[in-house]
């Protein structure tokens, strides 16, 4: 099969659209003055229209674990961008709070993520964008999503992230990766591993550098992928006999079993996201975030093998 027959499949797929919008989210405003990450400057805004909180509630707000959370607050702290100061209703917790250094990068992140919404959206028709955003606020804001609870920082028509297309594609993600691991209990597989696997088997070998480039990440994530599939015997390595420095990865018969077992709930995972929702109105959100991809997926250092419309 070829590249573009297999990447024809995965641009059909919206977790893997939302995927590859998420590292386009993250290379524009990495493009963009200040040094902050992107999940660094939607915690700084909460902040700056929440006022001083619990971590447990920006965590929500967030739409994040507590964990993730814990690790963007110790690195704005180190920056002297955030604080921790006691609770007077629970002496037992501590509240966040900017400081004053942190509130002078307010005005300037907002304007900075301001701009990564309108580049993000410039494919999108103008009575597009609406429409996309209340189906993905729909899909984030389910009650029965596996994914990490989501609790809206302000009411959508005022949210600093919940109308915000970068945040929604973003949440969406969330939920296909966390429906994707409940509805494969047992197979110990991601999304990114199950992807792998296929393109191991449809391409019969790889090496992790044409799958760099075939897939679109960078080869340092690419060989994280690659070592918990080795490890575990569902694809094996060779050295290649042109390049001693590089090994050929090929789909082992256990994997082969895994891939014919995960293929089918792939899909039901997918069933259970867009539950209720019209058949045509899937098709159209996948045709949105399929412009967005096209749009922008040049400004990745690894754009992946883009198959044509």
């Amino acid at each position: 099969m070829s590249d573009e027959a297999i990447m024809s499949r995965f641009l059909a797929r919206p977790g893997f659209l939302l995927a590859r919008i998420d590292q386009i989210c993250t290379a524009i405003y990495g493009s963009l003055d200040g040094g902050e990450t992107l999940a660094q400057a939607e915690l700084l805004m909460l902040l700056g229209v929440l006022g001083p909180s619990p971590q447990i509630k920006l965590a929500r707000c967030a739409g994040v674990d507590k964990s993730t959370t814990a690790y963007i607050i110790e690195n704005l702290n180190a920056r002297g961008w955030v604080e921790r100061g006691p609770c007077r209703e629970d002496r037992r917790r501590a509240l966040v709070s900017l400081t004053p250094t942190g509130q002078s990068q307010i005005a300037r992140i907002e304007r900075q993520f301001a701009d990564l919404q309108r580049q993000l959206a410039r494919p999108l028709d103008a009575d597009a964008l609406p429409r996309a955003v209340t189906l993905l606020h729909k899909l984030g804001s389910n009650p029965m999503s596996p994914a990490p609870l989501w609790v809206p920082a302000c009411h959508p028509a005022v949210g600093i992230l919940d109308t915000s297309l970068s945040f929604l594609c973003r949440r969406a993600l969330q939920l296909f990766q966390a429906q994707f691991v409940a509805c494969t209990p047992g197979l110990n597989l991601t999304l990114r591993q199950f992807s792998l696997l296929y393109i191991v088997s449809a391409r019969e070998a790889i090496t992790q550098a044409a799958f760099a480039r075939l897939f679109g990440l960078d080869p340092s994530t690419c060989a994280v992928i690659i070592r918990g599939l080795v490890s575990r015997g569902l694809i094996a390595g060779t050295r290649s006999a042109q390049d001693k420095r590089e090994r050929i990865y090929a789909i082992t018969d256990q994997g082969r079993s895994i891939l014919l077992k995960a293929q089918p709930l792939v899909d039901r995972s997918e069933r259970l996201i867009f539950r209720g929702e019209p058949a045509a109105r899937t098709r159209w959100l996948v045709r949105q975030l399929q412009a967005i991809v096209r749009d922008h997926s040049h400004r990745l250092r690894f754009p992946g093998v883009m198959a044509a419309p």
